[in-house]
């Protein structure tokens, strides 16, 4: 069997919390995340998430689109 990758193993986890959350207990909710990951129901995010934007870089973005707009 192939070995799976960090970004599974990751979806594999949040799921496993998902469902302990919901109430199912760590056992249960362990076999039902390996079963859907067996089974391809588990959504895999294809690449990482984006980091999110430093205040400062949202308002220098926003000024450009600004001065942008009054070329116009």
């Amino acid at each position: 069997m192939a070995k799976r990758t960090p970004i599974e193993d990751y979806a594999i986890s949040r799921k496993i919390v998902r469902l302990m959350r919901e109430g199912f207990p760590q056992d249960q909710a362990t076999a039902i995340a390996f079963r859907m990951f067996k089974d391809g129901e588990l959504p895999i995010p294809q690449e990482p998430k984006k980091k999110k934007q430093t205040r400062k870089q949202r308002m220098d973005a926003y000024m450009k689109r600004m001065k942008d707009r009054r070329r116009r």
